[in-house]
């Protein structure tokens, strides 16, 4: 599969020359796939998947010679990766900062968790999560929220899903309602107006994303996106029963995330501890979650499994089952390719260990917070027994 830079790159050249880049993608994947050879082929041939409001973008970016917009590019890219690692270093508490000192550096080539290459894939995803969680930080911070609303509003331009997001301030703010409303309707309807503005684009761009299903089974980790390609691979329909998969998943889910939220609000979880599960719980969200939206998480789901493991074990045994768990999953991911050449079984790994890791940090901080409940229903019993002395 190319490199997504290279893929953006030969859109804008599409462009300087009077094409369309959605038509010229989706003639170049089904002549590939009309080949004989191609299912042997790695390098399939990936179209541009974003939304016809990124031409204009692109347009304006190609007037400028090609070692300025490709050096400004890999600028923000690399602000973008290590934004999210700045983020959950500071989420860390006490002790954890020195540790989690050491793994920062590393977190960018394990996604998830798991080793892979995605760094390298040059994905617009890295600039656009670096922007929301960089504003969100100062969201939680100063309570400004502006500015989040706009990198939000502005990432789902190229991702419609990136609206998910918005569920950020609902989750750990108060009075955020009515922008998060206004914001997730402006979104809707620069998505939908389209139609209307680049009728041809927007039709050529519906075509690319049903290819992306079809062809390179590209349904994400996510419970409902791995149950369409287990029904794709098998001839069946996949679209109604990956809504109803979604909503039976995602409702649950967000009405956890909600209690804990009110929880969090009431005073008794800390900001740092709600930050890692919140964000993992809301990319979760997602109905397609891809190894690259998954790479902002790596060092906040590293937080969440220490957590879990250090509330009920010690600080030895807790550093050998975290140790213990990486391996897990990295040695089950080396030595399920060879009879993966799909990624399917990869997929399900990583979709594995991220469904585990919200789990566990949801189990915590239920238990923390009944903690928190009984130690306030105790306290006045004690000052009872203390008055009853005196």
């Amino acid at each position: 599969m190319d490199c997504d830079a290279k893929l953006y790159l030969r859109a804008l050249h599409s462009l300087q020359a009077g094409h369309d880049p959605f038509a010229d993608g989706i003639a170049s994947v089904l002549s590939y796939h009309d080949q004989p050879t191609a299912h042997l082929d790695a390098r399939a041939p990936y179209p541009y998947a974003y939304s016809p409001f990124t031409l204009p973008l692109l347009r304006v970016i190609g007037r400028f010679p090609a070692r300025i917009f490709i050096s400004g590019y890999w600028l923000f890219y690399g602000a973008g990766a290590i934004a999210p690692i700045w983020l959950a270093m500071g989420t860390t508490k006490g002790k954890e900062r020195r540790y989690f000192a050491f793994l920062a550096p590393a977190a960018a080539f394990f996604p998830g968790l798991i080793q892979e290459s995605t760094l390298m894939s040059g994905n617009i995803a890295y600039i656009l999560y670096g922007s929301i969680f960089f504003t969100a930080y100062f969201g939680w911070r100063r309570g400004q929220w502006g500015w989040f609303y706009l990198a939000t509003l502005a990432a789902s331009c190229f991702k419609i899903p990136m609206l998910v997001f918005l569920a950020i301030p609902l989750l750990s703010a108060r009075k955020q309602w009515l922008p998060t409303g206004v914001t997730a309707a402006s979104g809707v309807g620069l998505f939908a107006v389209q139609l209307w503005i680049w009728p041809s684009y927007f039709h050529n761009y519906l075509h690319v994303l049903n290819l992306i299903f079809l062809y390179f089974r590209d349904f994400g980790v996510a419970p409902a996106g791995l149950v369409s390609r287990a029904l794709l691979d098998q001839g069946l329909a996949f679209s109604a029963v990956g809504i109803v998969c979604f909503a039976l998943f995602a409702l649950p889910m967000f009405c956890m995330l909600f209690y804990l939220s009110r929880q969090f609000l009431a005073g008794k979880l800390s900001l740092e501890q709600w930050i890692p599960v919140m964000l993992i719980g809301v990319m979760f969200l997602n109905p397609r979650v891809q190894e690259y939206d998954l790479a902002p998480l790596t060092l906040l789901m590293a937080l969440v499994v220490w957590r879990t493991l250090r509330s009920f074990t010690s600080p030895i045994w807790a550093v050998v089952s975290c140790v213990l768990f990486f391996a897990a999953a990295n040695i089950s991911a080396v030595l399920i390719a060879p009879i993966d050449p799909g990624f399917f079984y990869l997929k399900c790994i990583q979709g594995t260990v991220l469904a585990g890791v919200f789990t566990s940090g949801c189990w915590n901080l239920v238990r923390q917070t009944r903690e928190a409940r009984q130690e306030e229903i105790a306290l006045p019993e004690e000052l009872l027994v203390l008055e009853a002395g005196d």
